[in-house]
C-alpha cells in the first residue's frame, strides 16, 4: 500500500484547462500581430518587406498542436502515475 504522504507527487498530467488557455493566448497575438502586419502593409506592396509573420504563426501553431496531442492523446499518464508512485515507495521502504 502506497503512503499517503505520496498521495499527490509532483507529476501532474497536462490538464485541459492549460491548454485552452494556450489556444485563447495564441489566437490573441495572431490576431494582434496580422492586425499590426495588415495596417503596415504599405511596405508589402512595395515589394520589400518579408513574410516574417508567417513563421510566427506557423511556429506557434505547431506548438499549439503538440501541446493539443500531449493534453488529450497521451496514454502513458496513468503508467508514469502509477511508476513514479511505486519507485517512491520503494525508495522509502
Amino acid at each position: 500500500m502506497e503512503p499517503k504522504s505520496y498521495a499527490r507527487h509532483p507529476y501532474r498530467a497536462p490538464s485541459k484547462a492549460a491548454f485552452f488557455v494556450h489556444l485563447v493566448v495564441y489566437v490573441i497575438a495572431m490576431l494582434v500581430l496580422w492586425l499590426v502586419v495588415y495596417r503596415h502593409r504599405d511596405a508589402q506592396l512595395q515589394g520589400d518587406a518579408y513574410p516574417w509573420e508567417g513563421w510566427f504563426t506557423g511556429t506557434w501553431f505547431l506548438v499549439v498542436v503538440a501541446h493539443f496531442c500531449n493534453t488529450f492523446f497521451d496514454s502513458n499518464k496513468d503508467n508514469q502515475d502509477k511508476y513514479y508512485l511505486k519507485y517512491l515507495w520503494e525508495k522509502e521502504h
